[in-house]
């Protein structure tokens, strides 16, 4: 087994192409040259000798098993002498903090222009067309029935991302149709969705960059 491009794509992009722990740009392009110093890195090792192994584990190429980091701080999480400092819950949690960190980030910038998504339409024309990285953000939730309701939107999101380049026509026709209501729902509530397309850049396989599309959506409270 290894990495797939999937989990690849959805750990650069989640990870805003940056160390999980020193938060360093991991890939850049000066004077025309590309420079990586990203590093995949496995939490639990499917190596019996590996750090942090545990048997039977399951699938160890997983996203949840997969940090990103520059490469000193890969050494420096593997090495015997931090692995009480560096166990399987506190890197686990590193990579939820960081990705927290990254979507507040995206949320925070500055002459950011946010459409408005009125309907499923408007949604599909930013999380469709292949886009492969979702940078996702909503205001806090207070009771589990609004943890219910966006969570929902969120999962409807993400399924919709992972298939729409193998639906036809008349599947993403009827998306879109669930998307308005789920939009509906999200204003009645007291919600108001935005979005829109960026482009983000990551390590897609060794010594191979791309472009690809990507969409930042936020939920926000009216």
């Amino acid at each position: 087994m290894s990495i797939s491009d999937k989990v690849r794509k959805d750990l650069w992009a989640k990870s805003g192409n940056r160390c999980a722990i020193c938060r360093k740009e991991l890939f850049s392009c000066i004077d025309k040259a590309d420079f990586n110093i990203g590093e995949e890195c496995h939490i639990v090792s499917s190596q019996p000798n590996g750090p942090r192994h545990i048997d039977n584990y399951g699938d160890y190429d997983s996203y949840e098993n997969i940090i990103l980091l520059c490469r000193n701080h890969h050494k420096e999480i593997d090495d015997s002498a931090n692995l009480n400092i560096y166990s399987v819950e506190k890197l686990i949690d590193i990579k939820k903090q960081h990705e927290k960190w990254v979507n507040r980030s995206l949320a925070d910038e500055k002459n950011v222009v946010l459409s408005l998504i009125r309907n499923g339409t408007d949604l599909v024309s930013i999380i469709g067309n292949g886009a492969v990285g979702l940078y996702k953000y909503n205001d806090e939730i207070k009771t589990m029935e609004e943890a219910e309701l966006i969570g929902g939107v969120w999962q409807e999101i993400s399924d919709f991302m992972d298939l729409s380049l193998d639906l036809e026509p008349i599947e993403i026709t009827k998306m879109e149709f669930v998307f308005s209501e789920m939009i509906n729902n999200l204003k009645e509530s007291g919600f108001l969705i935005y979005g829109r397309k960026v482009k983000t850049q990551f390590l897609k396989k060794y010594g191979d960059t791309s472009l690809y599309n990507a969409a930042q959506v936020y939920i926000k409270r009216r």
